[in-house]
């Protein structure tokens, strides 16, 4: 993961090289402590991953206290797990400047008619073929 940090249009960039270079190896240091944080937490996921894994297949015969072990390091894990998405959306945001759009709520998507319009109401007659069936069958539902 590569994590920029944008520069905002009041920032100003000194015109001394060295300086510059000095900046450079700074964000690269930082760069490099956040890798390798984050490959230290996968690695620790692995590693608890691979136990539960054991843990699993030696449960046949086990005692209850590695019953308790191996619901201990679940938790570890889904936690950690946890931690690492949160870190890895905080470093997305921060290098993106997401900015969250506050809820709006939306206007009705339609209104009704005004009131000055005319209104006529069609009733279309139903074929006396399906009145007929529609009959018959409400005639054999009050029946059961």
């Amino acid at each position: 993961m590569i994590l920029w940090s944008a520069m905002g249009a009041d920032d100003s960039l000194p015109d001394d090289v060295t300086t510059l270079q000095a900046m450079l190896r700074a964000e690269r240091a930082a760069r490099l402590a956040a890798e390798a944080e984050a490959q230290a937490r996968t690695l620790l996921i692995e590693k608890l991953k691979l136990t539960i894994r054991k843990l699993r297949h030696e449960q046949f015969g086990q005692s209850s206290e590695r019953g308790a072990l191996l619901d201990q390091l679940e938790l570890q894990l889904a936690d950690l797990e946890e931690n690492a998405a949160q870190a890895e959306t905080a470093a997305q945001m921060a290098a993106e400047k997401i900015a969250v759009p506050s809820f709006e709520r939306r206007k009705p998507a339609r209104r009704p008619l005004p009131e000055h319009l005319p209104r006529e109401r069609i009733v279309y007659p139903v074929p006396a073929t399906a009145h007929a069936a529609a009959t018959a069958d409400c005639a054999r539902l009050a029946r059961t």
